[in-house]
């Protein structure tokens, strides 16, 4: 693989066709270019002198310095003019009531959805469907800021051609629409659907509801993406193949084809979908490196580590690595028996105490 490929033919390629050493030997390069890129915001700069590296002496993915996934909260990491930037995204997360701020340029933005339209493909096909929503329609307005549930919303839309809310907002809560209930299943009679949640909303708010009242519908070939909101449901403990079963059954579709992701609104357009066995699986314009707790030193496969994401999609902030305050188990590599290449893995909650390794110093410049 030649240091020559672009980012450009990297988002034409199916997502999960590259071996290891071709993903890592292909991203290297494209990571530096972002990286040095990145320099020009002081607060990346400052991280780099600090750790005395420069770019162009990072030797391999491991190498490259990860931003603490809470520094969205504090510091400005844009590494474009503020008149390039045309949308801002913010996330609140779970365990603060201060929002991280991620700033989307044009090129940023398009690369974000070229890279949806390649995972989404890989499990929906080229085909255009009837989209599902379990949520409501004010989460994707255009007045509204753009939270992470509407970037999920957009996000996930590419493959639409029609898009039904089967929630609504009444008295400020959520409830099944019975109206929207049942043009999905009349829509679902004559075509293609996929089904689209955040997995909270669905467990607490869909599944309830539609058991309560009754109501199943027939989707034997939907497939159903959800994510976020994992903590809650934990701390209840409910397991995933609970999750799975209990949905499947009131879409009328098989568990298998319930896929849960893994994504962030720090690095929106890379999401680690479940294949067919329940392994999350690594796009290639993305890698993840479990790092240990105490250390910071890359784990081996089946060590349980700090997860850090990283990208070649951001060009107007520091996507190039972040590390995150979850858990999670490198499983393998290359070897899934779903036939897919790359990496592949578990999440496993969030870290007890998260910390974000290396102080807000390490990132403000002097």
């Amino acid at each position: 693989m030649s240091d020559e490929v672009g980012l450009e033919e990297l988002l034409t390629m199916p997502p999960y066709s590259l071996d290891e050493q071709e993903r890592e030997e292909l991203l290297l390069p494209l990571i530096r270019q972002g990286a040095r890129k990145a320099c020009s915001n002081p607060h990346i700069r400052s991280m780099y002198t600090k750790l005395g590296l420069e770019p162009e002496g990072m030797m391999g993915l491991e190498e490259v310095p990860a931003v603490p996934v809470r520094m969205f909260k504090s510091f400005d990491l844009s590494t474009v003019d503020r008149s390039e930037v045309t949308r801002v995204l913010r996330s609140s997360g779970t365990t603060s009531q201060h929002a991280s701020v991620v700033p989307l340029n044009k090129i940023t933005a398009s690369n974000q959805t070229k890279a949806l339209r390649r995972i989404l493909g890989a499990y929906l096909g080229d085909k255009r469907r009837v989209m599902l929503v379990i949520d409501h329609p004010g989460v994707n307005s255009p007045t509204r800021e753009l939270t992470a549930r509407g970037a999920g919303v957009r996000g996930l839309s590419i493959f639409a051609k029609d898009i039904v809310y089967l929630l609504r907002e009444e008295e400020g809560r959520l409830v099944l629409d019975e109206q929207a209930l049942e043009k999905a299943r009349r829509l679902a009679e004559t075509q293609e659907v996929y089904v689209f949640g955040f997995t909270f909303i669905i467990w607490s708010v869909f599944c309830k509801e539609m058991e309560e009242r009754q109501h199943q519908l027939e989707l034997p070939r939907a497939v159903v993406f959800h994510g976020g909101g994992w903590k809650k449901l934990k701390d209840q403990k409910i397991s995933r193949e609970v999750f799975s079963q209990r949905l499947a059954g009131l879409l009328g579709c098989p568990p298998t084809e319930v896929r849960d992701f893994y994504g962030m609104a720090e690095q929106t357009g890379v999401i680690f979908v479940d294949c067919e066995i329940g392994h999350k699986h690594v796009p290639v314009f993305g890698h993840v490196i479990m790092r240990d707790v105490r250390t910071m030193e890359e784990c081996r496969v089946g060590e349980r580590g700090l997860i850090e994401v990283m990208s070649v999609l951001g060009d107007s902030y520091y996507s190039q690595a972040v590390l995150t305050e979850d858990v999670g188990r490198l499983l393998g590599i290359d070897d899934c028996p779903c036939g897919r290449k790359g990496r592949y893995f578990v999440v496993e909650g969030r870290a007890e105490q998260a910390e974000a390794r290396g102080c807000g110093d390490t990132f403000r410049e002097r």
